[in-house]
């Protein structure tokens, strides 16, 4: 009776294991996709906000702008080509190869995982840890760090799931 006790006993502290890994694993990941899309969504709606601004007050500087042609003699062409926007264009494939690219292989690579540690192949680990090593060497060293506790985690689920 001892003996069946201390199987279960080993059986459910396995389990639990298992389940602070995983967790380990989905807290990481989500700081990580934070970090890759948050900075982005704040840049945007902070450029719509400038947009909006100088909407607001693009009569009232092309006024001063023609106030100070006629006073200074500058030439007009000065005048109307200060009104417009200061936003230098951002570079769409930057932004996908550093953010966006890895934020969606973490998100697979976590998938991966929920199906691995459901079914309790431990084989499924090895994509789960290329994708989510991947997308740390293609996000950079902060985001790197961040993906770090996930990748020792995972190889840590591997070998606890095949033990």
């Amino acid at each position: 009776m001892v003996e069946r006790l201390t199987t279960t006993s080993s059986s459910v502290h396995r389990k639990d294991r298992l389940g602070l890994l995983r967790a380990i694993v989905v807290l990481s990941c989500a700081c990580v996709i934070a970090v890759l899309l948050v900075p982005d969504l704040i840049s945007g709606f902070l450029i719509l906000l400038q947009s909006i601004m100088e909407a607001l007050f693009l009569p009232f500087r092309l006024l001063f702008n023609l106030a100070v042609w006629l006073t200074t003699g500058r030439q007009i062409s000065d005048a109307v080509t200060s009104v417009g926007h200061a936003i230098p264009p951002r570079h769409f494939s930057s932004v996908l190869y550093h953010n966006y690219g890895p934020a969606m292989l973490v998100v697979v690579g976590l998938l991966l995982l929920v199906l691995a540690t459901g079914r309790r192949e431990p084989w499924l680990f090895w994509p789960c840890f290329l994708l989510h090593a991947l997308a740390a060497f293609m996000a950079g060293f902060p985001a790197a760090v961040l993906l770090l506790l996930a990748l020792i985690a995972e190889i840590s689920m591997f070998w606890e799931v095949r033990r």
